[in-house]
């Protein structure tokens, strides 16, 4: 069980066993105080560096499992150069190769699909799911190689929450120790029982980690998104859901051996341990006057612009609540809890309680290094992933992935959600918010390019979680 560091007395960040020693880093990439060199997102070394040291040996969000409903079907996984196969090879099991023929190298299968054996499209060597040698066309001219050597190579693939995470190190430590404690902090919100809602893709010229780092904190909220932070009849916020309506949410963060999260806690001076404020029974008013409308129209301004981390029954919970008689004692928050799991166990849903204790745990959003990110919420989730594009480190695909919970009855049903793929992220109907957070990332690149610009300098409350990535990442860049 990983434990959360403490602060060394001569250093401001946490400290784990086993990081790597500051001169062992070269100085143009080294980082100090609350600092991050801008090289280390813009220079092409540094990118290369990070897809043959970071990506080959760490666990990476490959696909979730209903995308491989039958035997047969595969989802290729890209990630600058590297392109992976991930096959359903049986009913229970899955498996992931590296997408190389073993003659010419060529590449077997592109995108999706489903297929009763993997053909080489250039000279038609055949290999079965399990990924031995099936076929080899005039095999007698050969010099001679087993059936071992003619095998597809393997990469590493696991399951967890409905998620398939692939590793190309053969000596990768299992998946479920390399994510703890996100699997047991987890558990309530039950993933493994959620679908895809939709699922987007879109080309960013940033650099892969900008397109992380603006999902990594809520202190970016004032700037990029003023409307969270307004309340009348024709804007409500999502902020004012969890947060102190009319204030700037705070949002600290917690820092563990590999993963970091923040959790949105309100104004600093009225934050409470442990984030306890991301328990939605704690939503608030601070003197508007009807606390259910408080409550309600924030869910629904949630669930009508981003599609996601709220849906249609939380919806009509907060529909409910804004006529209902709130019950001597509980708070609309409280409340729209009950309406909401009401009318999920009556529809079919399994929904376990879930503790102030946990919601504050859970957090608001994870960097599940290196390059995901999760944000928990009962009922529906979001999950955000990004990948260099090629080996342009100003480029890069940018995916968000909306999940909901599905009755207890469609847990075998297969799902049918194919992803959508845009080159302009203005054309892919994300709403208001997702696309102010997108507007960002060409401003921030052409920024740091500018010569004034020398690196990042990052709250040491609010930012850790951007810190905490690249900390974790010398790991892997500057040791064998």
């Amino acid at each position: 069980m990983s434990v959360k560091a403490e602060p060394r007395p001569d250093r401001f960040v946490p400290w784990f066993e086993g990081d790597t020693p500051a001169e062992m880093v070269p100085e143009k990439y080294r980082l100090s105080r609350a600092y991050v060199p801008k090289g280390r997102y813009l220079d092409p070394e540094f990118l290369q560096r990070e897809l043959d040291t970071v990506f080959t040996r760490t666990w990476l969000m490959a696909c979730r499992a209903e995308e491989l409903p039958d035997v047969g079907c595969f989802v290729e996984y890209e990630i600058g150069s590297y392109s992976i196969l991930i096959v359903r090879e049986a009913k229970d099991s899955i498996r992931a190769y590296h997408n190389a023929c073993r003659h010419r190298g060529t590449r077997l299968a592109r995108g999706r699909g489903r297929v009763g054996s993997l053909i080489c499209p250039f000279h038609g060597w055949r290999w079965n799911l399990d990924g031995s040698i099936r076929l080899v066309l005039d095999r007698e001219e050969f010099v001679p190689r087993s059936a071992d050597d003619l095998g597809l190579a393997g990469v590493r693939a696991e399951q967890w929450g409905g998620f398939v995470f692939i590793n190309m190190d053969p000596d990768a430590q299992p998946l479920l120790d390399y994510l703890d404690p996100i699997a047991r902090i987890f558990e309530p919100f039950g993933f493994e029982n959620m679908r895809y809602r939709w699922q987007k893709g879109v080309v960013l010229p940033c650099n892969w980690k900008t397109a992380l780092d603006g999902f990594l904190e809520a202190y970016h909220v004032a700037g990029t998104h003023p409307q969270l932070h307004r309340f009348d009849k024709s804007n409500t916020n999502a902020a004012s859901i969890k947060e102190l309506v009319g204030s700037r949410m705070w949002a600290p963060t917690t820092v563990y051996e590999r993963h970091a999260h923040y959790s949105s806690v309100g104004p600093k001076k009225n934050a409470t341990a442990g984030g306890a404020a991301k328990d939605p029974a704690m939503k608030t008013t601070q003197g508007v006057n009807d606390e259910r409308l408080v409550v309600a129209l924030a869910i629904q301004y949630i669930a009508d612009d981003m599609r996601g981390l709220e849906n249609e029954r939380s919806w009509r919970a907060a529909e409910a609540l804004k006529t209902a008689e709130v019950p001597q004692g509980q708070s609309a928050g409280q409340y729209f809890l009950q309406l909401y799991r009401e009318l999920s166990l009556a529809e079919g849903y399994d929904w376990p309680v879930i503790t102030p204790r946990q919601w504050a745990e859970a957090g608001t959003a994870w960097n599940v290094f290196p390059n995901t990110i999760i944000l928990p919420n009962q009922g529906s989730a979001f999950c955000y992933r990004a990948r260099p594009n090629g080996l342009d480190p100003d480029s890069c695909i940018f995916e968000i992935f909306s999940l909901d919970q599905i009755p207890v009855a469609d847990y075998e049903k297969k799902w049918d959600c194919a992803p959508e793929f845009f080159e302009d992220f203005r054309e892919a109907d994300l709403g208001v918010v997702f696309t102010q957070d997108l507007m960002n990332a060409k401003e921030v690149t052409v920024g740091m390019h500018s010569p004034s610009f020398d690196g990042h300098r990052l709250s040491e409350e609010q930012e850790m979680t951007i810190y905490n990535h690249h900390r974790v990442a010398d790991r892997f860049l500057w040791t064998d």
